[in-house]
């Protein structure tokens, strides 16, 4: 499978699902959050999310930039994990362009965030990406980098 192929398909599981879990590594070990993250057409080989600076993971994520993404399908016969690094961006027109993709996903975080001052950008840039199809028993490694 090539890096084509994987991202359509990512993007394909994204727009069936909605959500994925970013796994962080804080000074407690390891921490996994379900997010709402998007690709952007013009920057495929990032993922994006919105959170807010008051948050754990942005601690976690200022100590370490490594992470790891997972995208399913609802019924878990295509899996993909992305690995990147990721950085928090402070930028006023990329948040605006996450926020107006993803913005109506995100009614839970708009429940435990009442301070729109306080968000910023998660933008991971994928070095690698793994496709597990469980019920046909393949796997595929895809390099970034």
């Amino acid at each position: 499978m090539d890096k084509s192929a994987l991202l359509t398909l990512a993007d394909s599981l994204l727009s069936e699902s909605k959500t994925a879990i970013l796994s962080t590594v804080s000074s407690e070990g390891p921490k996994m959050r379900w997010m709402s993250p998007i690709f952007l057409k013009n920057d495929p080989e990032h993922i994006y999310a919105i959170t807010s600076n008051s948050f754990n993971k942005t601690n976690d994520i200022s100590s370490n930039e490594n992470v790891q993404w997972m995208l399913q399908n609802k019924s878990l016969d295509t899996i993909i994990t992305f690995n990147g690094s990721i950085k928090s961006v402070e930028n006023l027109s990329l948040r605006t362009e996450v926020l107006e993709t993803v913005g109506q996903q995100l009614q839970t975080f708009w429940k435990i965030n009442n301070d729109p001052s306080s968000l910023t950008v998660l933008d991971t840039d994928i070095e690698s990406a793994v496709v597990f199809f469980p019920v046909k028993g393949k796997k595929y490694l895809v390099s970034f980098k």
